[in-house]
């Protein structure tokens, strides 16, 4: 039987994704972030699933990356799971293989931000019957087109946004190179001005 390690970070707007895996008898990690402790837990897993916030560089516990591309030899050989913004780029430049997001909205500052109109009820439905779909499919051998046709009957404004910006890659996709700046510098350098 496999076995499968979930890293999802403590933060209530993400909660909605605690649907994908509770009750399953997975590995949880949701506070303990050092690096060298999830990468033994990753080596000792087969499947990983990744969930929260994050951006280009990464999955993110608020604004300390978590795993970041000093992962990818750790993560390069397991079924993956990646639920967070842009976490397509991440799995594009490394070439790791399986099902991922996009930007994905799930909260109203997010679709503000992409400039789409959504209520805050339609954004929960969103969140609820995304996450229902992805647990009946993780892992399944047609996972990205399985979870589409589940999540695709709804039509709102948020729904159609985030279909078109669900994926998925084979083993054997080769990478895709971007020319994103490094976002975890950014990041730093602003948190040592004492900007955030």
């Amino acid at each position: 039987m496999k076995t499968t390690l979930v890293i999802h970070p403590a933060d209530p707007s993400t909660d909605f994704l605690k649907v994908i895996y509770e009750g399953r008898n997975f590995t949880e990690v949701t506070t303990n972030f050092e690096p060298n402790y999830l990468k033994k837990l990753i080596m000792n897993h087969d499947r990983i699933v990744m969930l929260g916030h994050g951006f280009h560089h990464g999955l993110l516990n608020y604004y300390q990356t978590i795993i970041d591309k000093s992962f990818v030899p750790f993560l390069n050989t397991k079924e993956l799971v990646g639920i967070w913004c842009f976490a397509k780029t991440f799995f594009d430049e490394h070439g790791l293989a399986g099902f991922h997001t996009e930007m994905f909205i799930s909260e109203s500052m997010e679709a503000a931000m992409m400039g789409v109109k959504a209520t805050e009820g339609e954004i929960e439905t969103s969140n609820l019957v995304f996450a229902k779909a992805v647990r009946s499919y993780l892992f399944h051998s047609d996972c990205l087109n399985k979870v589409k046709l589940k999540y695709g009957k709804l039509n709102s404004d948020v729904s159609k946004y985030n279909f078109v910006r669900l994926n998925y890659r084979e083993v054997n996709d080769p990478p895709i190179k971007n020319n994103l700046p490094d976002f975890g510098n950014i990041l730093k350098n602003i948190l040592s001005q004492g900007k955030l």
